[in-house]
């Protein structure tokens, strides 16, 4: 199978997801290229089997690549797949909801998504303190807590189960 991974990564955590994927996938035999989203010739997704189409989520949005690249491709892929990586308990969970009902609509198949959590490396630590001496008591409370959990993320178990992700689409 030809497949393609193509990311919009702001941070690195969702570049370190797509090499994950792209390492079960080559683990699988399959012909696996990767490729920040800029660099991909919107012309070019009709020639794969299966495209990965991966962003940060900012803001409940996926990155502006990633989007870029989609609102040029006119002809598609028969299947995708969605992988994110994201600092918010609940703000991920629409971010491809556009581009799946675009997909859909010219045929094409969204086989699966993948969300992980990633630290979010791209606000300075002085930043998120200030931010959070902002918030009251309790959703500071629970904010600290959120940002100790999401810390060193994504870690090896995520990237694994990137890895198992791809691999499991093969046979749909």
């Amino acid at each position: 199978m030809k497949i393609l991974i193509a990311y919009h990564s702001g941070t690195g955590n969702t570049e370190k997801v797509a090499k994950s994927m792209k390492e079960g996938l080559v683990e699988e035999g399959q012909d696996v290229s990767i490729l920040p989203a800029k660099e991909v010739d919107p012309s070019s997704l009709k020639s794969y089997d299966l495209v990965f189409l991966g962003s940060g989520i900012y803001g409940g949005a996926i990155g502006k690549t990633m989007k870029d690249l989609m609102s040029k491709v006119t002809e598609f892929a028969p299947k995708f797949a969605f992988f994110n990586t994201h600092a918010s308990p609940t703000a991920y969970q629409k971010a491809f909801s556009r581009i799946g009902k675009k997909i859909e609509k010219n045929n094409s198949v969204v086989l699966g998504e993948f969300d992980c959590i990633g630290e979010n490396i791209g606000i300075p630590q002085e930043k998120q303190i200030e931010m959070l001496s902002k918030l009251p008591a309790e959703q500071k409370k629970k904010a600290e807590e959120h940002m100790e959990k999401i810390k060193g993320r994504p870690d090896d178990k995520d990237l694994e189960r990137a890895k198992e992700f791809a691999k499991s689409l093969l046979n749909k």
